[in-house]
């Protein structure tokens, strides 16, 4: 979820529901939320949970899932259980006609259950609920891989270092490469990152001490510093922790 110019929030919302009526109501619910609160939404609309997977599988920016609990060959506990893997973020909300199936959504951690028919009064609070629990999360990177998506903690990329036809993230959890031009991974990582070297950026949270020739990180590591960019990095460093 993005925060845009004049504090709105931008969020994209998937609905997922084998019942074209439901889905519709749903839409048309969410939409009119989003006005009376000022934010801007992405409604997108999925009639199984196996549609749902396939575009998942190539954008994960999905922030709200308001998702169906019976449908066809995989119900949504099922489809939440595999999200859940990779994604503690998204904000599940389960749909359903039968109050007997709650119970089954706990261990993924949904963020309520609604009962059809969805009454708008409790749908607008659980979607405000969501947007709060949002504005907490950690801010997530994703970067194409292959032909799919990872997302990846900003708070947790040490520095990215180019070679020749790739660039290579040090994170805490290890290195990840890919291929692509500093230039490129430098707009993707976005604020808080700083070009210091021509091969090299750096996590400006990660910065404990600036020197003349290096950048030295919280892990350990020494990331050179162009002799040209030690004003702006001193600069960065101050806008980081002043």
């Amino acid at each position: 979820m993005k925060t845009g110019q004049g504090g709105h929030q931008d969020v994209r919302i998937a609905i997922c529901d084998d019942e074209a009526s439901q889905r519709d109501y749903l839409r048309q619910q969410v939409e009119g939320w989003a006005v009376r609160r000022g934010h801007v939404v992405s409604v997108h609309l999925f009639a199984s949970a196996e549609a749902f997977l396939f575009t998942y599988d190539e954008d994960k920016s999905f922030d709200i899932l308001l998702l169906d609990i019976q449908m066809g060959k995989m119900d949504g506990v099922a489809l939440a259980k595999r999200l859940r893997a990779d994604n503690e973020w998204l904000q599940i909300v389960f749909i359903t006609g039968f109050p007997e199936f709650i119970s089954e959504g706990y261990e993924v951690s949904a963020l309520h259950y609604l009962l059809k028919p969805v009454d708008e009064e409790k749908l607008v609070e659980v979607l405000d609920r969501a947007v709060s629990r949002l504005q907490t999360a950690p801010r997530m990177i994703v970067f194409r891989r292959g032909s799919g998506y990872i997302r990846i903690p900003a708070d947790e990329i040490y520095y990215a270092e180019a070679f020749s036809h790739s660039v290579t993230l040090v994170t805490k959890n290890g290195k990840e490469t890919f291929n692509m031009r500093l230039s490129d991974m430098e707009v993707i990582l976005g604020e808080g990152f700083f070009r210091c070297h021509r091969s090299y950026i750096v996590s400006m949270k990660h910065v404990r001490r600036v020197t003349r020739t290096a950048l030295v990180l919280d892990n350990g590591a020494e990331i050179p510093l162009s002799r040209s960019l030690y004003d702006a990095a001193n600069q960065a460093f101050i806008k980081t922790y002043f």
